[in-house]
């Protein structure tokens, strides 16, 4: 096994910015998610690369899971994304895995968010600022939801976790990598009253989100400003069931040890540099993500980059 590069599924949202396709060269407009690992079956990505290019994640997983994810299973792999933000997205809530399982034929989501660029004062939704779903389902009822949200002010080098069941939103001016489980399932609380081309207001999905909100959760970012440092430092961002992502600033080299037990997913969230592993080289650009199957051999990296490494421990 060997890293992996994976073509991107990009979709089309009302909120779009062309933030990450300018950085990439492309001319289409409008495309505000940009699927880059998933073996989920609305985005099944493909191998760009190596012996296995031209197939999908999904059906290397499905015909060996064990050289690729070790020791989990399907329901724990991940899923990484770009959310690029001109507009508000729309305050939702994703489902625990139980009710998903249950009603969505789906996995629970948490996830979270690394800031990539954001624009200066912008904001992100975490939680409520009261706990009492009889005073949420007030402010429904009264078109006063945007009362109740919590903001966290955000810039380049942040992150924050969203658990299942938290209300949240990312805000208009942001470039964020969503890193979190394998799963679409997304209930839309309130969307500012925004129409479509058709000057219809969007699906809410009310019941839903209270059947699995939580108002009492709120979340604060880890604030992980860039430094000019001349040694590799890393960092452990955040360390729970679902996942687990580790911050590394790499300066020179930094080797990500061979792993049977389990797969890995890296992020570039800063500048090029190259992966080294069993005699090849790799260039491994900014905004990329590779795969990284389980039992691979040692990798190198080479360069000065940040780098987030994602894993299920």
């Amino acid at each position: 096994m060997y890293p992996m590069k994976l073509k991107p599924v990009y979709d089309k949202t009302i909120w779009a910015n062309d933030r990450l396709t300018t950085m990439r060269g492309m001319e289409e407009k409008g495309l505000g998610t940009c699927w880059e690992i998933s073996a989920h079956p609305h985005a099944k990505n493909v191998i760009l690369n190596g012996e296995y290019a031209g197939k999908t994640l999904d059906e290397l997983i499905q015909a060996d899971p064990q050289s690729i994810l070790g020791e989990k299973q399907l329901h724990q792999m991940l899923r990484l994304a770009y959310l690029d933000a001109r507009e508000d997205l729309s305050i939702q809530v994703h489902p625990y895995d139980e009710y998903a399982r249950a009603h969505e034929n789906d996995e629970g989501k948490t996830e979270s968010w690394y800031i990539l660029e954001a624009d200066k004062g912008a904001t992100l939704v975490a939680g409520t600022t009261a706990s009492d779903a009889a005073v949420i389902k007030a402010a429904v009822e009264n078109d006063q939801v945007e009362d109740y949200v919590r903001k966290v002010e955000v810039e380049a080098g942040d992150f924050v976790c969203i658990d299942a069941g938290m209300l949240h939103a990312l805000g208009k001016g942001i470039l964020a990598l969503e890193i979190g489980q394998n799963s679409n399932t997304t209930y839309r609380f309130y969307d500012y009253h925004r129409q479509d081309a058709n000057g219809r207001e969007r699906e809410l999905h009310i019941d839903k989100s209270f059947d699995v909100a939580d108002f009492g959760l709120h979340c604060n970012k880890v604030a992980s400003p860039f430094t000019d440092a001349d040694t590799t430092q890393e960092k452990l961002l955040v360390d729970r069931r679902e996942f687990s992502v580790r911050l590394v600033d790499v300066a020179g080299n930094y080797v990500l040890p061979q792993d049977e037990k389990r797969f890995y997913c890296l992020s570039n969230v800063s500048a090029d540099c190259v992966l080294r592993y069993q005699g090849e080289e790799l260039p491994f650009a900014f905004t990329e993500n590779i795969f990284v199957p389980a039992g691979c051999a040692d990798i190198e990296i080479c360069g000065k980059a940040r780098i987030l490494v994602s894993f299920v421990r």
